[in-house]
C-alpha cells in the first residue's frame, strides 16, 4: 500500500499567525513554529511521498470566471502580512533544502486545486493521502476503495481540538482491507502497517465521518460564502435584500433529490444539473422559464468553482499541474494566464 503526505502551508502559515500574534510573539517565533511543524508532520509515518503545496500570490483562475470570487476577504489589518509572506518565503526556502517533501507553488492555482490534482492522480495508483488542512472544501477528496486499497483523510492538525474527517462508513474499509493483509500471523505487512497507523491516529483523535455526496450537493446548491460564491437562487426579502438558500434549505433538497432519484449523483453530468434544478424549483416554487434557466446556470457556476477536479481546470493550468507535479519543485514557475481562456 502506497501513502502520501500532502500539506496545505497557507494553513499551517495562518494558523501559527493566529497563535502567536495575540501572544504578542509573531515577530519572534513564528518561523521556529512553522519548522517545529513541518518536523512533526513529517515524523507522523514513514508516508511513501509528502507533497508541501502553497496558493499561487499571483490571483486565482477562478476570479477571472467569476469576478466577486474571493471579493469579501479582507486580511487583519493590524497584522503585518508583507512581513509574514516573507517569512513564509524563508519557510518554504527552509522546507526546499532541509526535507524530503515535494514543494508545489503554481501561479494562479489554489493551494486545493494542487491538493485535489495530487490527491485524485494518486488514487488511481492506489495511494491513500492523509491532507493536512482546516478547509472543509477539501472534505469533498474523503473517499476510499476497498479493491484499490486506498483512503483519503483530512487531519485538521492543531495543538488542541485536533480532528480527523473521514469518509462515511471508513471502517468498511479498515475492516476488508485488514481482513486481505493478514496473511501472516508474525510478520506486518507494510498494509498492516498503515492500518495500525491510522486506527491508533483515529483512535486518539477526534474522528468526523463526512458523507462527501451530501457535502458537495449542499455545497453547490447553498454557494460558499466565504468564497463569495452565491445560492444557485437568490429571492430579493420585503426589505430589498437577496436571500439565498442556507445549509438546512439545502440539506432538505438533498434528502429531497435521493428520495426522487437514489442512485450516486454524477455531478459533471448534464442529468444532475437537470434534476437538481428541478428539485429546487419544487422546493422553491420557481416555475418561470427565465428562472429555471438562471438555477441552470447558476448550478453551472458553482460547479466550476466548488468542485475540485481537472475537468474544470482551464487547459494550460493542468499540463502545469502535470508538469510540475512530476518535477515536485514549482515555486518559481510563470505560466501565461493569457492562453488559458483562448
Amino acid at each position: 500500500m502506497k501513502t502520501a503526505l500532502i500539506i496545505d502551508g497557507n494553513y499551517l502559515l495562518h494558523k501559527d499567525v493566529f497563535i502567536l500574534y495575540p501572544l504578542k510573539t509573531l515577530h519572534i517565533d513564528l518561523l521556529n513554529l512553522l519548522k517545529l511543524d513541518i518536523e512533526r508532520l513529517m515524523k507522523l509515518y514513514a508516508f511513501d511521498e509528502v507533497y508541501f503545496v502553497s496558493d499561487s500570490s499571483k490571483g486565482y483562475w477562478r476570479k477571472m470566471v467569476y469576478q466577486n470570487y474571493k471579493g469579501d476577504r479582507h486580511p487583519d489589518e493590524k497584522i503585518d502580512w508583507g512581513w509574514v509572506y516573507k517569512e513564509y518565503d524563508k519557510f518554504k526556502n527552509h522546507v526546499l533544502n532541509n526535507t524530503s517533501a515535494k514543494q508545489l507553488q503554481i501561479n494562479y492555482a489554489e493551494g486545493d486545486d494542487i491538493i485535489a490534482h495530487i490527491v485524485n492522480n494518486n488514487n488511481e495508483l492506489g495511494y491513500s493521502n492523509l491532507i493536512i488542512a482546516a478547509d472543509s472544501d477539501l472534505h469533498q477528496l474523503l473517499r476510499f476503495d476497498v479493491s484499490k486499497q486506498y483512503i483519503n483523510l483530512a487531519y485538521n492538525y492543531k495543538f488542541s481540538d485536533e480532528r480527523i474527517y473521514a469518509p462515511e462508513n471508513y471502517n468498511v474499509y479498515f475492516s476488508e482491507v485488514t481482513r486481505k493483509a493478514s496473511n501472516t500471523l508474525f510478520d506486518m505487512t507494510d498494509d498492516d502497517e498503515f492500518i495500525k497507523f491510522l486506527s491508533d491516529f483515529i483512535f486518539k483523535t477526534k474522528t468526523i465521518e463526512v458523507s462527501t455526496e451530501e457535502l458537495l450537493f449542499v455545497k453547490l446548491i447553498q454557494g460558499d460564502k466565504k468564497d463569495t460564491v452565491p445560492s444557485v437562487h437568490l429571492k430579493e426579502t420585503k426589505t430589498g435584500k437577496m436571500m439565498g438558500i442556507g445549509k438546512d434549505g439545502a440539506k432538505s433538497i438533498y434528502k429531497l433529490y435521493k428520495e426522487t432519484y437514489n442512485n450516486p449523483i454524477n455531478f459533471d453530468s448534464d442529468d444532475f444539473v437537470d434534476k437538481a434544478t428541478e428539485m429546487v424549483s419544487y422546493v422553491k416554487k420557481v416555475t418561470e422559464d427565465a428562472s429555471l434557466s438562471l438555477i441552470k446556470d447558476n448550478i453551472r457556476r458553482n460547479r466550476k468553482l466548488l468542485i475540485l477536479t481537472s475537468k474544470y481546470l482551464p487547459k494550460q493550468l493542468l499540463e502545469k499541474f502535470n508538469k510540475e507535479i512530476e518535477i515536485g519543485q514549482s515555486r518559481f514557475s510563470s505560466p501565461e494566464i493569457d492562453d488559458f481562456f483562448n
